[in-house]
């Protein structure tokens, strides 16, 4: 297995480069499997990819390929399980197996070292790779395909092709205080045939399809409904019972559940309910997910959420990693309580269970007025093309960008939304944490960086 990813050592992906990597060439650190190597010369930026020379490929601990040198020829061979790359300094073709293939940086030589282009290796044998700007690293974990859960909200099917999916959590079911299951949106006779075209085409695409169902408990007639729901055991089962029968009618693979502000004193409650639906849900080979308030040592919030308890119960822990602030302006996601919620998850559940969610949209917030507005792909174009007056800025604090605008009326805004390098950033989190994944919100409205960031 590990003769299999030799090329995996040479490869970067560029999931997102601060300002400050992109005009120099600068030494690069590399991190394999959590562990951080000491190369020197170390890995070197050139046009936007990240270049290792080639003895360090061959005498890692991680590697058992071999390379040959032919200095007449300006050649090198790298012999990797089956497999033969074939690089010629100065050219911008390899030979792979005897094909040849395109390269977007051509091989050269720095300080007597052969350096080799090779982000197609990641392509053709796959890879987690992660970019840490901050500490401007290379993250490379070996052996395992990141799935990647995408939320469907008021989507369209087209919105099911991007390559990167693996698994699709349809969010659009509602449940009540006595456990009835029913359609939040697209609940007349053409909701039928809508969410049956985004069944099928999630399924042409090869895709694990996953049902969420939702509660929301922020205001006092939702704190009710879910302290009805959770205290009664009877209306947890008719719960239960309601959501497996739905899945086995729909053959959904699995089931997610969304139930937010749950309420302290139910929170063995909750426990128990996510038990008691776990053994219905495995005893039908189902999985069971969970949408995850993020917590942080030391925080109050969200009492009613045991992650230990429901994290025995669950195969995956979404933790949902945005909406850090939503009264105040700032950024959805800062970068540190990314990290400090991933750890507080890690502390309690099985790292093979955790999913970092990541907020794919931005809030717009009027400075003037004191109101504030979700921000999307469709959004951030409007506004670039717009004649307003912008400036553009990115909080180091946070590794989050932003804009500051003076709209028609002459109010002031600050708009905090997602790019390559704030994504990436939070992207490289869950790799260098070797999480089985990531998911977002949502598929419609998402930023494209978002969508490049898991494509690179």
């Amino acid at each position: 297995m590990k003769k299999i990813f030799i090329g995996l050592l040479m490869v970067f992906v560029i999931l997102g480069i601060a300002p400050h990597l992109t005009t120099a060439e600068e030494a690069v650190q590399i991190k394999i499997n959590g562990e951080l190597r000491s190369f020197s010369p170390g890995g070197r930026i050139v046009s936007g990819r990240t270049m290792l020379p080639v003895r360090y490929i061959v005498e890692d601990p991680a590697v058992n390929g071999e390379a040959q040198w032919e200095p007449y020829g300006r050649k090198v061979t790298i012999n990797c399980g089956n497999n033969e790359f074939v690089f010629v300094i100065g050219s911008y073709s390899a030979l792979v197996n005897n094909k040849p293939i395109a390269l977007d940086v051509a091989p050269f030589i720095y300080e007597g070292r052969t350096y080799l282009p090779v982000r197609f290796f990641a392509e053709r044998m796959g890879a987690t790779v992660g970019w840490k700007a901050r500490e401007n690293m290379v993250l490379i974990n070996f052996g395992q395909t990141p799935r990647v859960m995408g939320y469907f909200y008021y989507g369209t099917p087209e919105e099911l092709d991007h390559p990167s999916l693996t698994d699709v959590i349809f969010r659009w079911l509602e449940t009540d205080g006595q456990g009835n299951l029913f359609y939040e949106y697209w609940a007349d006779n053409s909701g039928t045939a809508r969410r049956q075209a985004a069944l099928d085409r999630a399924r042409q695409n090869g895709l694990k399809t996953h049902a969420s169902v939702m509660l929301m408990g922020w205001d006092a007639a939702g704190q009710e409904k879910l302290h009805s729901l959770l205290s009664s055991p009877q209306n947890r089962q008719r719960l239960i019972d309601n959501l497996t029968a739905h899945a086995a009618q729909f053959g959904y693979d699995g089931i997610n559940i969304d139930l937010e502000a749950i309420p302290a004193q139910d929170r063995d409650n909750f426990s128990l309910f996510m038990n008691d639906l776990s053994q219905a849900l495995h005893a039908n080979n189902l999985t069971l997910s969970v949408a995850a308030p993020a917590k942080t040592e030391g925080s109050s919030w969200h009492a009613g959420f045991d992650y230990a308890a429901v994290g025995q119960a669950v195969d995956y822990l979404i933790i949902m990693a945005y909406d850090y602030t939503t009264s105040t302006p700032g950024a959805s996601a800062p970068i540190d309580w990314v990290e400090d919620a991933t750890s507080y998850a890690l502390n309690r559940v099985p790292r093979h269970k955790v999913i970092l969610a990541l907020g794919a949209y931005g809030r717009d917030w009027n400075l003037t007025r004191g109101t504030k507005t979700t921000f999307y792909q469709t959004s951030l174009d409007n506004l670039l093309n717009s004649s307003y007056h912008r400036v553009m800025g990115f909080d180091r604090v946070s590794f989050t960008p932003y804009i500051d605008y003076r709209d028609q009326n002459g109010q002031q805004h600050r708009v905090w939304y997602e790019n390559g390098v704030s994504l990436g950033e939070k992207y490289a989190v869950a790799v260098e944490n070797n999480l089985p994944g990531v998911s977002f919100w949502r598929l419609t409205g998402a930023f494209n960086d978002f969508f490049r960031v898991l494509g690179e």
